[in-house]
């Protein structure tokens, strides 16, 4: 028995193998993690490009109609690209007025759209006090805001690997250059 035992441990023909199959196991692990942490990066930063773009875009208009929120929010895919943003996500566009006299802004109109995930705004919804707003941020009477919110339901190229489905939040806010924007579209 100790004979086999020591000749197991002189042959050195199979070494290279084992060997090879280790290594090929660690580097494709190392592969398919760093492919899905970049797929997690990439759908983070698309999703906040497609915040900062949508409230930007809205925020140079002259006035707001339904026409032409779709034909912004249209674009979302072409934003979101490689992402399937119709299936997974979705835009919600707020516009948030301080009224002279008063002390709290006020949600005045919302506009949704983009995909057809189902979320609703953090911010609030319309005729409500706004929430969720960063920390320090103040409208002075009659000024107005218009922020975006986008919701991306990221699902892994390999799930229970290293992440699960998430759901991924991004907002802007951008002050209307053009006009106030405080009619709700029509």
């Amino acid at each position: 028995m100790f004979k086999l035992l020591r000749s197991f441990r002189r042959d050195r023909r199979g070494l290279a193998a084992v060997e090879f199959a280790l290594i090929l196991s660690i580097l494709t692990t190392l592969v398919v993690g760093v492919l899905e942490v970049g797929m997690k990066i990439l759908a983070a930063q698309k999703a906040e490009n497609l915040a900062s773009t949508t409230a930007d875009v809205v925020a140079q208009s002259e006035t707001a109609t339904l026409a032409g929120l779709d034909q912004i929010l249209d674009a979302t895919d072409d934003v979101m690209a490689p992402f399937d943003f119709g299936a997974d996500g979705r835009v919600i566009i707020t516009s948030i007025y301080r009224a002279p006299d008063t002390l709290n802004a006020t949600i005045n109109w919302q506009h949704t759209g983009g995909g057809s995930l189902v979320a609703t705004s953090r911010i609030g919804s319309t005729g409500q006090t706004p929430t969720n707003l960063p920390e320090g941020f103040v409208l002075n009477e009659r000024e107005n805001v218009i922020v975006a919110e986008v919701y991306y339901r990221y699902q892994p190229l390999l799930p229970g690997l290293m992440f699960e489905e998430a759901t991924l939040y991004r907002r802007a806010l951008f002050k209307p250059r053009l006009g106030t924007l405080t009619t709700p579209p029509t």
